[in-house]
């Protein structure tokens, strides 16, 4: 079996071709975020090879920022984004980035796709995330989840963290807008930052 730092998690004709999954695959259950990204900032966490964060900064996004741990990951997003000046990447274990920097810059929209869970403890991962948005929070995770109370709970893949998603974002001053299919039956949570009165 090839490591996953050789092989990649999104298939990139003609850069990475052995990969988890397509570029496609992953783009579903984004056409909202994309026709809301022109002219506006977009944070794109655990960005792996880029593919999400440049079709964001085609869609016409003022900025996007990758962060990503994985150097080859980031090596292959930087070869796929070669001359797309309005992204670029950071490399960082994100656990690290978020005990750095506590307060985050604010993005309009972050992506947190498929990387909660990945975390040893993912509700403050979540919670994190959601203060570094200014209007929209697009999440997407497993789709093996528990149901507590009716509510979507992840689990860390390699800890014994957990977090109640729609409980973490409600306390976050989030309102649901619904989720929408996604890749291999995991849902995209569309969250909107509560307006104020």
């Amino acid at each position: 079996m090839v490591a996953n730092t050789e092989k990649g998690w999104f298939s990139v004709p003609g850069i990475r071709e052995c990969a988890d999954r397509t570029v496609e695959e992953q783009m579903l259950g984004l056409d909202r975020a994309l026709a809301e990204c022109p002219g506006k900032t977009v944070l794109d966490l655990g960005c792996a090879e880029g593919a999400i964060g440049l079709a964001f900064a085609r869609a016409g996004a003022k900025r996007v920022l990758g962060i990503e741990w994985l150097g080859p990951h980031l090596d292959v997003a930087r070869k796929l984004c070669k001359g797309q000046e309005n992204i670029q990447f950071i490399q960082a274990n994100l656990w690290d980035w978020m005990q750095e920097n506590p307060e985050p810059e604010l993005f309009d929209i972050v992506l947190c796709l498929g990387i909660a869970h990945k975390m040893r403890e993912p509700d403050p991962f979540v919670r994190w995330s959601a203060r570094a948005v200014a209007d929209l929070f697009c999440f997407r995770a497993p789709a093996k989840v528990d149901n507590d109370g009716g509510d979507y709970v992840i689990r860390s893949k390699h800890f014994n963290g957990r977090c109640n998603v729609p409980k973490a974002m409600r306390e976050s001053g989030f309102v649901d807008e619904g989720t929408v299919a996604g890749v291999r039956g995991e849902g995209v949570q569309y969250w909107r930052r509560r307006r104020q009165l």
